[in-house]
């Protein structure tokens, strides 16, 4: 059945994997670039301005300390604090948007520039703000993550991908190797269930990681990419159906919890707070590296490693299958009374070496190499953060398609993964209705 979108967004691919189009529909009120005639003296007067942002208590404790010391610098500048978990922020963030009380400046999601920029136009133009905001510490490559026809309307603040990440402490207690294979991984289910554990877990509460994990697996299996450089399918009906196959056979297996299972213990509370990742319950993850220092954090706290694993190959893989986006973005709200102040915030955020020491690694591996030098410098470009971001870069990554974050098509996924796991419909039934429904998605976002 055709799904009706509400609006039909234009869409613009980058770099090597992704291809422009124009915009239809969309009507957006052109944002206020021009930078004033003279150069704003931004210690002068006083405002104040709002900041929103999304992460775990790691990435908030670090943000609000950033903060204070910005204040230190620009004692006129007020930065009104607004952040939570992803729970519900994206919902909250298009109310703001469509209502026009969004945040003077903004941690974006990837897919949030072809929401809510289709034709460019939807955030503040940045190159437009050089007399406060450095670009220069950005490799192009990177800053074209955050281009909508041709406009800058968002700077990747890091890129990042999902890797296996694990317990180590729990792993060695069960006696079993860190998985470096899938079959290496489906064949540490018994072990762990032996004594009640599993090796395992695709954190639901933070969004689609068990389809994305099936993804890989098909894309290492087919040389196929799940979504085509021009916005289409690239999977057959036959290949969603072995993704959805091989993901419940990680729920067979013992890998992982089922849906119901892991629904009954905490909701969508994060795995990360809850008692099963704490007490060494289940011993993996699928995560962002720009995300996984939550999950280490709360491991040290009980005593307990995290350690980074090899990245799941098959034998004979077409591809590497593992894919790499950016990891979250800083945009300016194209109706800020304050462009040039929210400038220099944004500026202190990323290039600055005292904010980029407060920050750590907290929103991933910086991508300013003024940011990365001023961690170097002191040793703090170690870790599960900085391993996993590192393993990603160098693995000859699939870069993400923009569309496969788009709010429609992890719907999709999300229904479908759980009509598998609940046992509601077969892999094969879920996979027709998937398909379906997923090329209705991509015909009317990607013309």
């Amino acid at each position: 059945m055709k799904r009706t979108l509400a609006m039909v967004m234009s869409t613009c691919l980058l770099a090597t994997s992704l291809v422009g189009c124009g915009s239809d529909n969309a009507k957006t009120e052109a944002p206020k670039t021009e930078t004033p005639a003279e150069k704003v003296d931004v210690t002068a007067d006083s405002v104040t301005l709002r900041f929103n942002w999304w992460g775990g208590d790691d990435r908030h404790t670090a943000t609000l300390a950033a903060i204070d010391a910005f204040k230190a610098k620009y004692p006129n500048i007020s930065i009104e604090a607004e952040y939570g978990g992803w729970d519900g922020h994206a919902e909250k963030i298009t109310t703001q948007m469509t209502g026009g009380t969004a945040a003077d400046i903004l941690q974006v999601n990837y897919d949030w520039l072809l929401k809510f920029s289709p034709d460019g136009t939807g955030f503040y133009n940045l190159e437009s703000l050089g007399d406060y905001l450095d670009l220069s510490t950005f490799n192009e490559n990177v800053l074209a993550f955050g281009r909508r026809k041709g406009v800058l309307n968002a700077i990747p603040v890091s890129t990042t991908g999902r890797s296996a990440y694990y317990n180590k402490t729990t792993f060695d207690k069960v006696g079993v190797a860190i998985p470096k294979t899938w079959d290496e991984l489906l064949a540490s289910g018994s072990a762990f269930a032996a004594q009640g554990l599993y090796p395992f877990d695709l954190d639901t509460g933070a969004g689609f990681p068990g389809w994305y994990m099936s993804v890989v697996y098909m894309q290492q299996k087919t040389g196929r990419l799940f979504i085509n450089e021009d916005g289409t399918l690239g999977f057959t009906q036959e290949d969603v159906k072995e993704a959805l196959d091989f993901y419940k056979s990680l729920e067979d297996a013992k890998v992982i919890r089922t849906q119901e299972e892991r629904s009954n213990e905490a909701g969508t509370t994060p795995l990360y707070q809850t008692p099963s990742w704490l007490d060494g319950k289940v011993a993996g993850v699928l995560e962002w590296s720009s995300s996984i220092g939550k999950y280490e954090k709360a491991l040290e706290e009980k005593g307990q490693e995290l350690v980074l694993g090899d990245l799941l190959m098959m034998d004979d893989a077409k591809s590497t299958g593992w894919f790499m986006k950016p990891s979250l973005l800083f945009a300016i709200n194209k109706d800020t009374k304050y462009p040039a102040h929210a400038a220099t915030f944004l500026n202190y955020l990323l290039n600055d070496s005292e904010a980029a020491q407060i920050l750590g690694t907290t929103r991933g591996i910086p991508a300013s190499s003024a940011a990365k030098e001023a961690l170097a410098s002191t040793g703090e470009l170690d870790g599960v953060a900085f391993e996993g971001t590192t393993q990603i870069e160098n693995c000859d990554p699939i870069i993400m398609s923009i569309y496969m974050e788009n709010s429609e098509m992890k719907e999709v996924y999300k229904t479908a993964v759980e009509h598998v796991s609940y046992g509601t419909k077969s892999t094969e039934e879920a996979a027709a209705e998937m398909f379906e429904e997923m090329t209705d998605i991509l015909d009317a976002i990607a013309q």
